[in-house]
């Protein structure tokens, strides 16, 4: 730590809370994309007559792109920071956004379009805020991280409900528009005067003619991640959660519905995974930074084999169902939040870009998997119960993976003279 740094949780929230709101908002940004999708299919299947199969192919080339380009985007964000990234990711992202306004009816320009957005986006990703909120939280990264992630329910919430209110008042063409420019804007108007990262805040320090690509944060390098193990189990149990867990969460509502619950109770059980996910990401963000151990790590995965058990069906009734849900979204929530807050300890933030972004790819991996495992059992076997019988053990054995990780390394800086987390 240096000497004008934070020396409290506190004091660094009084220094860098406008960051956090920032990067909050960006991340919600990138989350409309996704969540607004199922709000235009009907308006763009009227008007076009494309199958929904189409209409999803965009989110799958959005998903490609964002596994692929991972690691890269990681590699820049570790060479020159996260504000110039970002706030350029952002005006591109959102124009691109307001650029499906003028589609025409052609599949190749849904297509292209989606492509676009993909790379664009590809610099508002989860793994460059997580990098710019850990280059200036320390005491109390693990809530920082927490809320700024917290940016993705925010995201899941509103933009159902924006993208439906605007479409009834405008039509789905000016609706693109009022999403792209108006939430990106938005994101913009606090990105510019208030997000800066470490690097940027050392150029400010230092002066215009001072370059912030000379600073650097002390850690591993990516080739003493690839062989460290405490980052490999993350790794490997964020691979093995996103799998069973993305194949869970897109299917749950029929997952609770054929457990006999009436269909509009069965959205309101699955809508409930959502909120639980909150408290999971800010439950766990402001315990991870007052307690260093694997009991909180272990829990929060441990509590989605329970809710994974609990939707088997065994239980009659809809309060398991309930339960079970809600246990598997907290661990979702609590999952992502666990991982990019151990990856930053254990790995440390001088590669955190390119290591917690291949991470993250592994999870995109995971993510394009579960969902096509999951409705391939239920066709096979005519019920989601053998899902939940395999994800159940695979979630309990991604929480042993947590137990023995050890205390958090200090790094030394890179003139070596001091240590940090």
């Amino acid at each position: 730590m240096q000497m004008n740094d934070p020396a409290t949780a506190r004091e660094e929230w009084r220094r860098y809370w406008a960051t956090v709101l920032a990067a909050t908002v960006g991340m919600s940004f990138y989350t409309v994309l996704t969540y607004s999708l199922s709000t235009f299919m009907g308006p763009l299947e009227q008007e076009f007559g494309w199958s929904r199969t189409a209409l999803s192919s965009g989110l799958t080339i959005f998903a490609a792109i964002s596994m692929l380009g991972g690691p890269f985007v990681g590699a820049v964000v570790d060479r020159y920071g996260t504000r110039r990234i970002v706030i350029a990711g952002m005006a591109l992202s959102g124009c691109t956004f307001a650029a499906f306004s003028l589609i025409d009816g052609s599949m190749v320009q849904w297509i292209a379009l989606y492509v676009i957005y993909g790379v664009f986006a590809l610099a508002i990703k989860s793994t460059v805020w997580s990098a710019g909120i850990s280059s200036v939280f320390t005491r109390g990264r693990s809530f920082a991280l927490a809320v700024m992630l917290s940016g993705v329910a925010i995201g899941q919430t509103f933009a159902p409900i924006a993208a439906n209110r605007l479409i009834t008042a405008f039509g789905w063409r000016e609706a693109y528009i009022w999403l792209g420019l108006g939430w990106a804007g938005l994101a913009l108007a606090l990105l510019i005067p208030f997000y800066f990262d470490a690097r940027a805040r050392k150029a400010r320090q230092t002066g215009a003619g001072k370059s912030s690509a000379t600073l650097t944060l002390p850690g591993l390098t990516v080739r003493q991640a690839l062989r460290d193990s405490r980052v490999l189990r993350i790794a490997g149990a964020n691979l093995m959660m996103s799998m069973v867990g993305s194949g869970v969460s897109v299917h749950l509502v029929r997952i609770v519905s054929e457990n006999g619950i009436a269909m509009d109770d069965a959205v309101n059980i699955a809508a409930t995974a959502g909120i639980a996910g909150l408290v999971g990401k800010l439950g766990v963000g402001w315990l991870l930074d007052r307690v260093e151990g694997s009991l909180i790590p272990f829990s929060g995965f441990a509590v989605g084999a329970l809710g994974h058990f609990l939707l088997i069906g065994l239980f009659a009734g809809s309060v398991p169902l309930l339960l079970g849900a809600m246990c598997i979204g907290f661990a979702s929530g609590a999952g992502l939040q666990i991982s990019t807050y151990l990856i930053s300890r254990y790995a440390g933030l001088r590669n955190f870009g390119a290591i917690f972004g291949t991470i993250s790819s592994m999870m995109m991996a995971g993510t394009a998997i579960g969902p096509l495992f999951a409705g391939f059992v239920h066709d096979v076997t005519g019920s989601y119960n053998l899902l939940e019988i395999i994800a159940a053990p695979v979630m309990l054995v991604c929480a042993t993976l947590f137990i023995g990780l050890g205390p958090y390394p200090s790094f030394a800086d890179p003139d070596g003279s001091k240590a940090r987390p």
